[in-house]
């Protein structure tokens, strides 16, 4: 636990293998009418944990004769590690939960959310074995979900208490503070800023060291790009405290640090795939000539953003298909 600006406090969440479970980061707005902002992982060891630093929060706050009551707790975008213990601390501490209706209607059930993930797949034949293969997939896949969602204690919000818009101010503690639709790495995903303190809560559109992940089908590299460029535009902006990670002191360098790697990481994909020639070359090869010394897991984790670059240059016109999985440039465009 860690105050990281008067009156806002850090709890930060691990797991056992961070690959499998990163550390997720909870804010806590203290004060007479304060706010917890995101959920976190809804496990026992979660719960304990959350609950082991909100009890020191509260011993700091009746040491300085803080009247802290927290009843709201809001959450930046709806993915597992942010709202799966929404319900769990609820139940605990009477938190009412906060959801645009965008949200509300990705987490009110498992179906709901799983829908959410589902990207239609070309059929690859009608042969027995092509069919035999879809159910192991599938099967794997419901298996795969069940152990993840176990072991991160996924709970869903069939109703939430309060509903907003995604473009609102609210008052915590009698200060104003707006809430902003933020789409990019997800397309729910929202901010929370005050203007005053110069604070900004950006889950994880801006983090300090690492880059966020981005893939289909809820991510967006134009809508990203947009969000990064409002932020760039917020008055008075002097700290972010992002969902992973430690806080950003230099807001404004890091976010055009951002914007122009996202644009080198283009000018790489469409560099590699110029080169290729009348030939083309695949997602696949893309990924190894941009990850030629690294791990399996670096490249799965990178391969969303490298589909959504594929598609934005698509989209421009600067790439085109040739067959189901091959990508060239253009004829004109080849030199």
């Amino acid at each position: 636990m860690k105050e990281v600006y008067p009156g806002i406090f850090l709890i930060k969440e691990k797991g056992l293998f961070s690959f499998l479970k990163p550390p997720v980061n909870i804010y806590v707005i203290t004060g007479e009418d304060g706010l917890v902002f995101d959920g976190g992982y809804g496990s026992f060891c979660s719960i304990r944990q959350f609950s082991k630093q909100y009890e020191e929060i509260e011993r700091i706050c009746k040491k300085r004769g803080v009247n802290n009551k927290i009843n709201r707790i809001l959450l930046s975008h709806c993915h597992a590690d942010h709202f799966s213990g929404l319900l769990a601390l609820k139940k605990k501490y009477g938190f009412k939960i906060l959801l645009t209706e965008r949200m509300a209607e990705l987490i009110k059930s498992s179906e709901s959310y799983r829908k959410s993930y589902t990207i239609e797949k070309k059929k690859s034949g009608g042969s027995l074995c092509a069919y035999l293969f879809d159910l192991f997939s599938k099967a794997l896949s419901k298996l795969e979900y069940l152990l993840y969602s176990s072991y991160w204690g996924i709970n869903f919000v069939p109703v939430p208490d309060i509903v907003i818009t995604e473009n609102c101010k609210i008052f915590i503690n009698n200060e104003q503070w707006e809430i902003f639709h933020s789409p990019g790495h997800s397309d729910d995903h929202i901010t929370l800023y005050n203007r005053e303190k110069g604070v900004l809560f950006s889950g994880d559109n801006v983090m300090k060291s690492i880059n966020v992940w981005l893939g289909p089908p809820r991510s967006n590299l134009a809508d990203y790009e947009k969000s990064l460029e409002f932020m760039l535009t917020l008055p008075e902006l002097s700290l972010i405290l992002p969902a992973h990670g430690s806080s950003l002191d230099n807001p404004t360098f890091r976010i055009r640090e951002i914007l122009q790697w996202r644009k080198k990481r283009t000018e790489d994909v469409y560099r590699i795939i110029s080169d290729s020639g009348e030939n083309g070359i695949t997602l696949k090869e893309i990924i190894w000539k941009l990850y030629p010394y690294h791990s399996k897991i670096k490249r799965d984790f990178a391969r969303g953003w490298v589909e959504l670059t594929i598609e934005e240059l698509q989209k421009s016109g600067e790439i085109e298909i040739n067959g189901i999985n091959l990508y060239k440039a253009p004829a004109k465009l080849i030199r």
